[in-house]
């Protein structure tokens, strides 16, 4: 993971893929998501529409917030340090620090974020999930590391956990974000996954017409974590 890169994106405040209104096709496609797994529940006990959400690579999302207000336990691990502290700062609250195993992390009202690299978490740190949500990780990676984070990912799902994924197809040099063809092929080892909805997002985002796009899709998943 280059966070060498992203270090210096948010030192220098470029933070483009940054959603100061959090991502739209959460907001529209959560509620399904939900209901989907629901569905699954061969015996309903006890509605698990609250349970624990993954956030890899968070950054100061208002997404983690949106996802709060609708009863679940969001945690959110991003590298960028600054990023987790001005997340809880732009909200006006003071978290609290936790160390746990040489990671730090912050901490409010059902909100956490740990500051490590992704590769580095274990569910000794922050447990296991039945709930993840993907914005702005997979399309981050590089290429060469996107197996490896789908493995961790996976390592921290618990079997039948739903995932929520964003990726990108678009026609211009290298990244991030990194055009993912095939996603359904990476991702089949460890999920199974349904597309949602794709749209072409390049009138709203002119900053990748200046790289070259003539495209830029953006396109939603379903996933389930496989046995």
């Amino acid at each position: 993971m280059e966070q060498n890169f992203w270090r210096e994106r948010w030192d220098e405040g470029q933070i483009g893929f940054h959603q100061s209104e959090g991502n739209a096709l959460l907001r529209e496609h959560w509620g399904a998501l939900l209901a989907r797994r629901e569905a699954r529940r061969v015996q309903p006990q006890q509605s698990q529409t609250r349970s624990r959400v993954l956030v890899p690579l968070c950054g100061k999302t208002n997404d983690l917030t949106w996802l709060r207000a609708r009863g679940h336990e969001v945690v959110g691990v991003e590298f960028v340090e600054s990023a987790a502290i001005a997340y809880f700062a732009e909200l006006g609250v003071i978290p609290r620090r936790v160390e746990r195993d040489r990671l730090v992390g912050y901490e409010h009202d059902g909100v956490s974020i740990w500051v490590a690299n992704f590769f580095d978490v274990t569910s000794e740190h922050v447990g296991t999930f039945d709930l993840l949500y993907d914005r702005a990780a997979l399309v981050a990676i590089a290429p060469n590391e996107r197996k490896r984070y789908i493995e961790r990912l996976a390592a921290l799902s618990n079997p039948g956990a739903d995932l929520f994924l964003i990726s990108f197809d678009h026609d211009f040099e290298g990244g991030p974000p990194f055009s993912i063809t095939g996603v359904e092929g990476w991702l089949a080892p460890e999920f199974e996954l349904q597309q949602v909805e794709s749209r072409d997002i390049l009138d709203a985002e002119p900053r990748f017409k200046e790289r070259g796009a003539s495209y830029m899709i953006e396109i939603a998943w379903f996933g389930t974590h496989r046995p």
